[in-house]
């Protein structure tokens, strides 16, 4: 792919490679305690998204006062300052440091499970989410399939799929082409881990289906719910925690096993409540800065004519 880039596009792109390289190799005191706090200080001062960061977190937590908001809203700025550094880390991480970046609760409970079988998990943008992508490591008779928007800059794009190489057994695959990926690669002898970062704002349906979710009405990605129901794939939750700057504890809760029988939109509503759920135990790391309700019911009643709230 990276062949398909014109010249200056090349040298960009391994002028950004060769720049996180170097960092990643300083200290961890001075990429913790240094660069993180300096590039967030960079980013208040441009006030980054100020407006879509303090608007998101104000109708999340109405009942919040404004002082509180402020404060998460700077604890969130921090937030950004670690995920570039997080990120900056995986350039250069050597495999013993890749392996403790990300503590697996259940790893050997879920390989024992799920080992060889398709299975999806789905996580959001919360913590270091390209930390996820470790769990291909842990696998040994699947493989995981990186679900992801392709990037606006290509430069950006070819980067992190430079980055996200972490094992032979991670398969990164654009969102559009995920469903027939999988059709086509389910029968090679191994399982598929589907991963999927399920919080992105999706396009408007006439039947977008809409979750009380951070007190707003959300319309989320359905695909999982769909290629579950279809395929009798399990759903796990991957539910993390930051025990340390750049360190998480992740774990895989289930809510589907298969085979049960569930109404319309329920797995996709119980992960809404996982979700939700783990935002409120530590708001500041997720990505509020992200225009997440920019689909209304309102929009999709002008666009279609009637919303599904009306149903």
């Amino acid at each position: 792919m990276e062949n398909k880039l014109k010249w200056y596009k090349k040298v960009g792109l391994e002028l950004l490679w060769c720049f996180s390289l170097l960092m990643s190799y300083t200290p961890r005191f001075f990429k913790y305690y240094i660069l993180k706090p300096t590039v967030a200080g960079f980013l208040m001062l441009l006030r980054y998204r100020n407006k879509v960061i303090k608007e998101n977190l104000r109708n999340s937590f109405p009942q919040k006062p404004a002082k509180e908001i402020n404060r998460i809203a700077r604890r969130y700025y921090l937030f950004l300052g670690e995920v570039i550094v997080d990120t900056i880390n995986l350039v250069g991480a050597s495999e013993k440091r890749k392996d403790k970046v990300a503590l697996w609760v259940n790893s050997k409970e879920m390989n024992e499970k799920l080992n060889g079988k398709d299975w999806i998990a789905m996580g959001a943008h919360y913590g270091c989410w390209e930390y996820m992508l470790l769990w291909s490591r842990q696998l040994q008779d699947s493989k995981l399939m990186g679900v992801y928007h392709p990037m606006e800059s290509v430069v950006f794009e070819h980067f992190y799929r430079r980055l996200r190489n972490v094992s032979d057994k991670l398969i990164q695959v654009p969102m559009k082409q995920s469903i027939l990926h999988f059709l086509r690669n389910r029968k090679n002898g191994y399982g598929t881990v589907m991963g999927l970062v399920a919080d992105q704002s999706p396009t408007l349906r006439p039947d977008s289906h809409w979750f009380m979710f951070l007190n707003q009405h959300t319309a989320f990605h359905d695909g999982g719910e769909s290629m579950a129901l279809k395929f009798k794939m399990p759903v796990y939750f991957a539910y993390s925690r930051r025990i340390a700057p750049g360190r998480y504890e992740i774990r895989f809760d289930e809510i589907y096993n298969g085979t049960e029988e569930v109404a319309p939109h329920e797995i996709t509503e119980r992960y809404v409540r996982k979700l939700e759920s783990m935002i409120m135990e530590c708001p500041e790391i997720w990505m509020w800065s992200h225009k997440r309700w920019k689909q209304t019911p309102a929009r999709q009643a002008a666009r279609f004519g009637k919303s599904t709230l009306e149903d």
